[in-house]
């Protein structure tokens, strides 16, 4: 079964995979949409290959209850329940905020952007610099804003995204001290008009359950709840399973 670079293929079917994080340990699976969720047999193959590059455990993204039971059949078990929610263009946006100082994120460093992540997410959802990297990358078309503060500080961005024809909101973060003044709120509107603007019928967001404030947001610009939510899922790896591979 080749690996090329970061993507694992086996007949008809590929995944993406790497270290999660800054954690040697741990590493991530993401099946590339095909058409058809992922096979028992090809998360399998594909766990034996982490084994065999010395991983102990593997996480997924967000994963919708559709392509699970492929990962579930194959081991995985579902590590945390994500709330989904959906914008479609039926919805009307709020107008624009007053302009909070965003602008275009590529003179900013990539350090910039992980020091505000780092304040706004539990250590579990922190990005490095490779997860930003991939954060930027899952989507064909990408709109990176930053919000700059005091002494030209980043102390807010947004990733969105669209492939397909369906947008995302990949990543939102506010740094703590300056939540409250709007600054979210203006980076999500930007990001959703420039993803209308690029054509998505929809769009799509998730968020941690029991993150009432970013839900609250959400909720307020017209996005709905979708009931089959999201989960990521992990499993342990075994090491000596990784001779199996055929």
């Amino acid at each position: 079964m080749p690996s090329t670079g970061n993507v694992i293929r086996w007949g008809t079917e590929s995944a993406r995979v790497g270290r999660w994080r800054a954690d040697g340990s741990v590493a991530f699976f993401a099946p590339i949409p095909d058409g058809a969720p992922a096979s028992a047999e090809f998360v399998r193959r594909c766990l034996r290959v982490l084994a065999e590059q010395g991983f102990q455990r593997v996480i997924t993204g967000a994963v919708p209850p559709p392509e699970q039971s492929g990962l579930l059949e194959a081991g995985f078990e579902v590590h945390e329940h994500l709330h989904l929610l959906l914008l479609d263009n039926a919805a009307v946006l709020p107008p624009r905020p007053a302009e909070p100082g965003r602008r275009r994120a590529g003179p900013v460093r990539k350090s910039r952007l992980l020091k505000v992540d780092g304040s706004a997410f539990a250590p579990f959802w922190r990005l490095d610099r490779a997860g930003l990297d991939e954060a930027v990358k899952a989507t064909r078309q990408h709109r990176l804003r930053v919000v700059l503060g005091d002494r030209h500080a980043v102390v807010g961005y947004a990733i969105c995204g669209i492939s397909g024809g369906r947008g995302f909101v990949q990543r939102l973060a506010v740094a703590p001290e300056a939540q409250g003044q709007g600054i979210g709120k203006a980076l999500l509107l930007d990001g959703l008009y420039w993803l209308r603007a690029s054509g998505a019928q929809e769009i799509a967001v998730n968020t941690q359950v029991g993150n009432d404030a970013a839900l609250a947001l959400y909720r307020r610009v017209g996005f709905r709840d979708d009931p089959g939510g999201l989960a990521v899922l992990s499993a342990r790896l075994n090491v000596r399973d990784a001779s199996e591979v055929s």
